[in-house]
Order: structure tokens, then sequence, then C-alpha cells
């Protein structure tokens, strides 16, 4: 069975690292998105990628915007740093971080393995998404008790919008982004 080529989306602002990366994401056979050093820039690109090796900081800023976005569309995607670990955020506990410098290949196969591992998931498994759901609200939230009550509130929500104008096409997106939504609004409501 061939490997699927994916379209990996490259952050990286060192220039002589992302040719680097780039040279060997080809080299494998996958497509590159990028290389950016811009974070604006590679958010206009996030529709048309698979996969992510992401730079913690770029410029002025870091990358975890871009980060949770993937993680809303259920994107894999891994940090490519020379920062410790503690400096990564625990909601992206789970997500690989490799030191720079480093081979491509190791951040390539996890890539693989993970974009493998969401496809199957991805089916329109009603039961598999509520998990995948559950599993994100129990990283940002910390509290499982917590977590569940924001999963309820939101999949209350999924059905009233649901019976207003139907399924949407993208169940696992479009929940999430409703947990993120709720995160927001009412987040610290369901710690108590």
């Amino acid at each position: 069975m061939t490997e699927q080529v994916l379209k990996i989306l490259v952050i990286e602002d060192d220039f002589l690292v992302a040719q680097k990366l780039a040279n060997e994401i080809r080299a494998r056979g996958d497509e590159v998105v990028g290389p950016f050093a811009d974070v604006s820039d590679a958010i206009e690109r996030l529709d048309s990628v698979q996969a992510a090796i992401l730079d913690v900081r770029v410029q002025d800023g870091t990358t975890f915007p871009v980060a949770d976005s993937l993680i809303n569309s259920g994107i894999p995607f891994v940090f490519l740093t020379a920062y410790d670990r503690r400096h990564i955020p625990d909601r992206f506990h789970g997500h690989g971080i490799y030191s720079k410098p480093s081979n491509a290949m190791p951040l390539l196969d996890s890539l693989h393995r993970a974009h493998d591992l969401s496809q199957r998931h991805r089916e329109d498994d009603m039961e598999a998404v509520v998990m995948q759901v559950l599993d994100r609200a129990r990283v940002i939230m910390r509290d499982s008790d917590a977590a569940d009550r924001m999963v309820e509130a939101v999949l209350l929500t999924a059905i009233a919008e649901a019976e207003q104008g139907g399924r949407p096409e993208d169940l696992r997106r479009w929940l999430m982004s409703l947990l993120e939504k709720e995160y927001k609004d009412r987040g610290k409501l369901h710690m108590h």
C-alpha cells in the first residue's frame, strides 16, 4: 500500500532551517505549503493542508493561534523549536515537540501516523466525534467534571442549531468550533 502524499504547512522564520526542512519534505514525497515566516500568511492556507510543522516563535509572536486552529480542524502538527517544552502551553500536550536542529524524517513519520489515525476517526461516527470533543475539553479544562458539563452545553447548542438549519458538512469541525466558543464565553462557569 502506498502512503498518501501530504500537503504539509511549514512555519519557520530561519531561512536556512526552512529550506532544509522543505527539501527533506519533498524528498519524502510530500508537498510543502510555505515555508512561512509570518503567522497571518500561514493561517490563510490552513484549509489546504493535511499536516503542519510549526516553529514555536516566529518574528515577534508565536504559532500557538495556528496550532489552536489546526486542533479545531483535526489537522495533525508537530512543533520544531529551540525552546524548552515548558514554553509550550499544556493545551498542546500530545503533539510532538522536536528540538532544533532535527532531521525531518521522525517529524514526517509522526505526521503521517497522526494523519492516518485522524482519517480513521474522521468518519462521521457520532460517538467517535463526541469522544474527540470530550478529550479536547478535558485538555483545556483540566477538570473532568467541568469538561463534561462544557461538552453537555456544546451538545445542547449543537442540537438546537441542527434543528434550525440541518446538519453541517464537517461534524467534527463544527463541534470543535462550538466547544471553542463555549470555552471562551462560559468556560469559567463550568468550573462550579
